[in-house]
């Protein structure tokens, strides 16, 4: 059965994550609860656009989509910089979305502390960051970041127009430093960003996916045409229960689940779990297949008691899953950097 492990900030605690961490293939998954406060979790929308989509009602399917993306864009557009003539943000809502900033930042500050300072040459100095998030919180904090590569899978290079273009093959490149005295030749820290239901960064043109930031979404639609277009601009794989039918037309989505698969059936491998529910019932099939391998370890960090149970229920029959608690307080995104580094050091 799943472990449940309190963390109490004391030496066996940290010398657990250094265990776990300093021999492993690592990754993480990081769900919507990463991204709050200033983008509120999935809650009950899947289960009501998925009623939506059995009872074929279009129009009011493209309604709520069309909300839904619009409440995960206001965050995007406060981090973009981007305001509708003569109207400005809440300095409430301002204020959460650069929380959600600092968040991040330290969190990609404690990838590199995981990479730079571990201890085992053998194996790459690469971390595979999953998440279902559509937003650019983790773009926007690995600019803050130059001592780290992030690879999100698009070509360096772009084509004549100066489009990158995404293609899965390029996670698994690596990128090494030279000196030109000394022959030498060091592997640069990498941090592979794999968003298994697109981002808000993506556009489909002729059938390949290239980054372009979207224009702001109209004030208001002119028909109803015009709003499902919108919705459908975006390469995304909208919450539905449905998805993957989606998932497996579309040869990127398939390959990035694909690539989560093989990742987790790597001998030594570490999968850390952090505002990621299991709702998505692909993923949890995927992950719970993986658990035969029983060289992987899944560290799945618990918010409070209430998901402490519910991923100790779900996990009661795979003893190589931990559910790491701290006792009588919330574990937010922030402090769960903070203990994925303990062993190093205050970051």
């Amino acid at each position: 059965m799943a472990t449940l492990r309190a963390y109490f900030g004391q030496d066996r605690d940290r010398e657990y994550f250094e265990r776990i961490f300093q021999s492993a293939n690592i990754n993480f998954i990081i769900g919507s609860g990463g991204s709050l406060p200033a983008i509120s979790v999935l809650g009950t929308i899947e289960s009501e656009l998925e009623t939506l989509v059995r009872a074929g009602d279009d129009n009011e399917y493209f309604l709520k989509s069309a909300s839904f993306l619009n409440d995960v864009w206001k965050a995007n557009n406060v981090l973009l910089g981007r305001t509708r003539p003569g109207k400005k943000w809440l300095s409430s809502f301002v204020a959460k979305v650069e929380a959600t900033q600092q968040n991040y930042v330290k969190f990609i500050r404690a990838l590199e502390m995981l990479l730079t300072k571990r201890r085992t040459g053998l194996l790459p100095r690469r971390i595979n960051l999953f998440t279902t998030n559509y937003d650019l919180f983790i773009e926007d904090a690995a600019v803050t970041n130059n001592n780290i590569i992030l690879n999100d899978g698009f070509r360096q290079r772009g084509d004549l127009y100066n489009r990158m273009i995404f293609d899965p093959k390029y996670f698994y490149q690596t990128i090494h430093a030279t000196g030109n005295l000394y022959n030498y030749s060091v592997e640069l820290p990498t941090v592979n960003l794999i968003k298994l239901h697109g981002s808000l960064s993506w556009k489909n043109c002729d059938n390949k996916i290239y980054y372009v930031i979207h224009d702001m979404k109209p004030a208001e639609f002119g028909s109803p045409q015009e709003r499902q277009d919108w919705v459908r601009s975006h390469q995304l794989v909208l919450p539905c229960k449905d998805k993957f039918r989606e998932t497996v037309l579309d040869n990127v989505y398939y390959d990035l689940l694909r690539t989560y698969s093989n990742e987790l059936d790597k001998e030594g491998t570490l999968l850390i779990v952090f505002g990621f529910s299991f709702a998505d019932e692909h993923i949890e099939t995927l992950t719970k297949k993986a658990l035969r391998n029983a060289t992987l370890k899944v560290v799945i960090f618990a918010y409070d008691e209430a998901a402490k149970a519910v991923f100790a229920d779900k996990f009661r029959d795979y003893s190589n899953v931990d559910v790491v608690f701290t006792p009588s307080a919330p574990l937010d995104f922030n402090k769960m950097s903070s203990i994925i580094t303990s062993f190093l050091g205050d970051i």
